[in-house]
Parts: structure tokens; sequence; C-alpha cells
């Protein structure tokens, strides 16, 4: 989905909501009445995201490149390969979260998410990379009340990251066959899959100026660790073909941030709209990459093992929320 039509959705929800303020708070000088905690309440919430996304795979490429060409000499056909490897993508997310707050104060929380991104053309994209994430979080969270109007909380998340990126370069060549000129195809797949986990702290605050009406900020401080994977493999027309390996351990360091707006049709009912941004740092330890030779082996090792890539997904997101209170 794009950013133009995830706008024109929130701007039409917004409008929306015209009839309930001119109903509830005609004077914008009237104090609305502080919703009350319910004793245990229940969420459900599905959210769809959609922003500008940074494929840590094709950052790691581009270094392969480089990494080739620095220990090869550089050619035309390295140079072009290196200016291919474009690691920025549109990207799409859904979420979906299932809360459990008792006095609104104590939640526990699960979360999942599967991210992609848009295909590019070929022309664009002769790699043809499709990137998915699997991200699932289990947490708690404390929310302490400064006031009627003000939360501000502390949360803690077992985080889990799985990220796989498969891409397909198909080139060519010419060989001499006697007085003839021959074309011959190479095939290039490659999986590449990232997995960490650990534990994810974060602070919040609430602001509830009106009944209807509240604005939601948090920022999520990320340093995860497990290990990174990528297997290549070549067949040419030719009847040759090679495997290539790399792998090793891997961190990953960052912060999330998010600002949400939510708007309250019922006890029961709230849409919200907001922005986040995740940037985070995929570093390489005790990296191992086969090379043709030991010593190819050792140097390549050594570079991409000292490498850093990146993870952005910069997005507007949508939320509808669903609550159910039940007890005393």
């Amino acid at each position: 989905m794009s950013h133009n039509k995830i706008i024109l959705i929130l701007g039409v929800v917004f409008l929306s909501f015209g009839n309930l303020l001119a109903k509830d708070f005609d004077s914008t000088h009237e104090l609305p009445e502080v919703r009350q905690p319910d004793k245990h309440r229940v969420y459900f919430r599905s959210m769809g995201s959609a922003g500008g996304l940074l494929i840590p795979e094709k950052d790691y490429v581009r270094n392969e490149d480089l990494s080739f060409m620095l220990f090869n000499g550089a050619t035309l056909n390295g140079l072009l390969n290196y200016s291919q490897q474009m690691p920025k993508f549109d990207g799409s997310a859904n979420t979906r979260e299932l809360e459990y707050r008792y006095q609104d104060k104590f939640r526990i929380f699960y979360e999942s998410r599967v991210l992609m991104n848009q295909k590019k053309s070929n022309e664009s994209d002769p790699y043809q990379a499709q990137f998915t994430e699997n991200k699932k979080s289990l947490g708690v969270a404390y929310y302490h009340p400064l006031s009627p109007y003000f939360n501000i909380g502390a949360s803690l998340r077992q985080v889990t990251v799985d990220q796989s990126t498969n891409s397909m370069l198909l080139s060519y060549g010419f060989y001499q066959s006697g007085f003839f000129t021959n074309t011959f195809y190479v095939f290039q797949p490659r999986d590449t899959n990232l997995k960490v986990k650990g534990i994810v702290p974060g602070i919040h605050l609430e602001i509830k100026p009106l009944r209807w009406f509240e604005i939601h900020l948090g920022q999520q401080f990320y340093s995860l660790s497990g290990n990174d994977s990528r297997i290549t493999t070549s067949v040419s027309t030719l009847g040759t073909a090679a495997l290539g390996y790399s792998g090793g351990d891997a961190s990953y360091t960052g912060t999330k941030q998010s600002i949400d707006f939510v708007f309250r049709f019922s006890s029961w009912f709230a849409a919200k709209w907001g922005y986040s941004k995740e940037s985070m740092k995929v570093k390489y330890q005790n990296y191992l990459t086969l090379g043709n030779s030991p010593t190819a082996t050792l140097l390549y090792s050594a570079w991409d093992g000292s490498q850093t890539t990146k993870f952005d997904f910069t997005s507007l997101n949508f939320t509808l929320e669903f609550s159910k209170s039940f007890g005393e």
C-alpha cells in the first residue's frame, strides 16, 4: 500500500470524527469526563503499515562487490553489479497484537508482524530481491498514572526476528566456437537468513487530554544476537556449477520510535494512525566466507566479517482496535 493510499484512508477516518466532536464537546473550553480504567480488559489490534525499507542483505552484497574488486581488480561488469545493488525498497507490514490489562497499569501482550518489500522492475533490480521478516514479541509493561491525563510506562519484550532474502541473478556471456560466437547464461540464486533474538526494553508516554482522544509515544532499545548465513548457487549453461557459503554470528542493535494518535469511538472500538521509525545496525563476528583457495577464504572472511549493514523501516501506520472488559 502506497503512502498516498494510507494518507487518503487516514483523512477519511479523521473527517469522520466531526459528528462525534460536535455531539459531545461543542466547546473547546469544556473539560471532558475522564475515562475510568477497567479492572480487566482485553484488546485486539490489527495494524497495516507502509513506508521506506532498507534491506540489510542488499547493503551486504554491495560490500561483497567491493571486496571482489579490491582483491581481483575493478572491471566494468563489477562496477555495474555494484551500481545495481540498491538497498532501498517500498515495504508493507501487517501486525496483530493481543493485550491484557489489569486496572490499565499492568499489561501483558503478544505481537506478531510480517514485513515484506515490494518487488521492483527488472530494470531497477536485476536481482529481483524478495525480503520477508517475521517478528514476534512477548512482553510485559507497567504504566504509572502521573495524573488522570498522563501515564508513563516501561516495558520488556522477548523479541525474535527472522529475516530472509531471496534473489535470483541471470547473467550472460560469450564464448568463441570456431568461427561462431555463442552465448552462455549463468543462474545465481542466493538464499540469506538472519535470525536474532533477545530482550528489548522500552519507555512510553500516554497523553489523554480528552475522553475520546489520546497521544501515545514510545521508544524501544534493541540489542539482539543470533546468526547469519547465505548460500549462493551458480549454474551455467556450459555445464559448470559452483556453491558458495558465508555465515557467522550477528548482532542486531538500534531503536524503534513511534507516535500514535488514538480516537476512541466507544468503550470497545478505537482507530489510530501514527508514524514509526526503526533504525538497526547488523554487525558480523566470527565470520567465514569460503573462497576458491585458503588465502581467498581468509581474505574474504576478514573483509565480510568487518562489515556493518543497515536495516531501516520508516512507515505510516493505521490501526483498528477492539476491546472487551470483564470482571468487576
